[in-house]
């Protein structure tokens, strides 16, 4: 009973962050328009689109810009994921990908606002 308590109340504290932005419910996965214009530190979410650029992160990680046609948002991709978006060590430019992750600046640079990816995929 207990185990099944606590697991219940961390689905909820870990869901939470997903369900709204600004107080407006989350539903789907929204552009990286949207994404950029409402969310907030911390908030959990999942974007799609196509990788356009490859760079370095600090560390090992490198950093992904994606694009879905509204937007573009950079992706800190740590070194474990990689092989889920392309099969080998290095995401390929022009693959299709979603991405779930936490919004943020403090894994990229004071100034720049992206996602540290907490999962990812191919899409085909």
């Amino acid at each position: 009973m207990r185990a099944a308590l606590i697991a219940s109340f961390a689905c909820l504290v870990l869901a939470a962050p997903a369900l709204a932005w600004k107080g407006q419910p989350v539903k789907g996965t929204p552009s990286i328009a949207a994404v950029t214009e409402n969310a907030e530190k911390g908030d959990i979410l999942v974007v799609e689109g196509t990788i356009t650029e490859l760079g370095t992160a600090s560390g090992s990680a490198r950093l992904v810009t994606l694009d879905d046609g509204t937007g573009t948002v950079l992706v800190r991709v740590p070194e474990n994921m990689l092989r889920r978006l392309n099969g080998g060590n290095d995401p390929q430019v022009g693959r299709r990908v979603r991405v779930t992750g936490r919004w943020d600046h403090a894994y990229l640079d004071k100034n720049v606002w992206g996602l540290q990816a907490l999962d990812a995929e191919r899409v085909e």
